[in-house]
């Protein structure tokens, strides 16, 4: 079976003496055997005479474009016709490759079709619109026809695109709808805002109206926020959420309270990027219960809301759930995270006091190590230098409460922090920690001292080395240090 007799006889748009003219034009595309047909051959044959004919449409559409650019003349509607067919040809029997190339060849047949459009509509539209539209044809093939027509800006095809996203077989299908239709704009609204009447197409419906960027949207999906299905709220909200539109804040600060975790957590997501409300709403108020969600997404949400919000008080209330002694360690993490996200002098005082609190507790080092990340993410120039005294001075205060393990590990981290944090006031508390016994911290701070002057720090160890005024133990491991350096 020959690949073209396969598409004659599977689409009724492209005819056989229609599909043998083209191999009749003088820019043969194919070669072919004596009776016209395209040879059959093995699998692999017929594959590389599908790609043959993609760079042969590709070579033809480059020379009618540069005629029409240079003369003028646009290319007779035979010619159109047989690249037409050819080229719906290969979306139906080329492999994904093929197919993909060849989708995007149509807008440059569409740009070179003369006006009216009546003659773009015969050309193109009706065959494409045919096989989008045949439920027995490949999925595959009807993927790459919606994609294509989402380029051609018609009634006919939003409607062909509103009832495929209703009836296609595939979830692959609906969402390559869904892009089409979002690439009409206001014009899929309306359609669109039908199907939001009908139970079982409602929520592909939101789905599809929040990729539109449209204020049209608001009004169609703010009736959904009190639809008996969570989804389908939830992905209203999502899709309003960010509209700067008056009822939202209202609207948000309502579905805080909604039954349903999914409609919380799009409701505090979106409360975290609205800090333009801080004046006229307590929204650290509003967002402080949700630290203490059932829902541990929910809470972790609230975590980065009130650390996007970026406010004192803010910061303020995520030290206090973190404090809390039946805060879970996934919660305190989130809230960890958010401070150090912050980067203010209130968000990294309360760093501090948390590192301080969980350097005192065996089980905390995880949180405690975490905390350390989070001060030397600082990158405020001012406080930079805060952040190195912090951790300067909870290295010193570094007591017997973590087994050796963890209290070398927080060393390390420490002093990876001051390396980067680029204090110079850290150089004596890195030198110190070069001299421990434990290899690991030796090394991380030699490397914190290369990072942040290796000169001086590396003069500080001689002349500690040289020091006979500090133990014999102490000399051996500036000597260490030095060989390692």
């Amino acid at each position: 079976m020959t690949a073209f007799f396969y598409l004659a006889a599977q689409t009724s748009m492209v005819s056989n003496p229609r599909i043998l003219s083209a191999q009749s034009q003088d820019f043969p595309l194919l070669p072919q055997a004596e009776d016209g047909a395209i040879p059959a051959g093995s699998a692999s044959q017929i594959a590389a005479d599908w790609e043959l004919l993609v760079q042969r449409v590709q070579q033809h559409l480059g020379h009618l474009e540069e005629q029409l650019q240079t003369s003028g003349i646009r290319p007779a509607r035979t010619e159109l016709e047989t690249l037409s067919q050819w080229a719906i040809a290969v979306l139906c029997e080329g492999d994904f490759q093929d197919r993909w190339d060849m989708a995007k060849l149509f807008p440059r047949l569409e740009a070179l079709a003369a006006e009216p459009a009546e003659s773009v509509k015969q050309l193109l539209l009706d065959p494409l619109l045919a096989l989008l539209q045949d439920e027995e044809e490949d999925p595959d093939t009807r993927w790459f026809v919606a994609r294509i027509l989402g380029e051609f800006r018609q009634p006919a095809v939003l409607t062909a695109l509103v009832h495929l996203l209703q009836t296609a077989p595939t979830e692959d299908l609906q969402q390559i709808a869904a892009a089409a239709l979002a690439g009409f704009g206001k014009a899929a609204i309306a359609p669109l805002a039908q199907l939001l009447q009908v139970p079982h197409t409602r929520l592909l419906a939101v789905k599809t109206l929040s990729q539109i960027q449209d204020p049209g949207v608001v009004q169609p999906l703010m009736k959904l926020l009190r639809d008996p299905d969570p989804q389908v709220r939830a992905a209203a909200l999502s899709a309003i959420g960010s509209a700067r539109d008056r009822h939202i804040p209202d609207l948000l600060i309502a579905a805080l309270g909604d039954s349903s975790a999914a409609v919380r957590q799009v409701a505090v997501t979106e409360l975290g990027f609205r800090a333009d409300l801080l004046s006229d709403y307590d929204l650290v108020s509003l967002i402080y219960p949700l630290l203490l969600d059932a829902s541990a997404g929910v809470a972790q949400q609230a975590a980065i809301a009130l650390g996007r919000l970026g406010t004192n008080p803010a910061a303020t209330a995520l030290y206090r759930v973190a404090h809390l002694s039946h805060t879970t360690h996934p919660q305190r993490m989130a809230l960890v995270q958010a401070l150090g996200w912050m980067g203010t002098p209130t968000a990294l005082h309360h760093l501090h006091r948390l590192a301080l609190q969980w350097s005192e507790e065996a089980p905390s080092a995880p949180l405690l190590h975490a905390t350390i990340q989070a001060m030397g993410r600082v990158e405020v120039p001012e406080l930079r230098w805060q952040a190195a005294r912090y951790l300067v001075e909870l290295l010193e205060l570094l007591h017997g409460n973590l087994p050796a393990v963890q209290t070398a590990a927080v060393k390390q981290a420490i002093a990876l922090q001051l390396g980067k944090l680029g204090d110079l006031d850290a150089l004596d508390a890195l030198v110190h920690l070069a001299t421990e016994p434990d290899l690991g911290v030796k090394l991380h701070a030699i490397a914190a001292l290369k990072q942040l002057h290796p000169d001086q720090g590396r003069q500080q160890l001689e002349a500690l080395s040289n020091n006979h005024q500090v133990s014999e133990q102490t000399r051996q491991e500036v000597a260490i240090a030095l060989a390692e350096w």
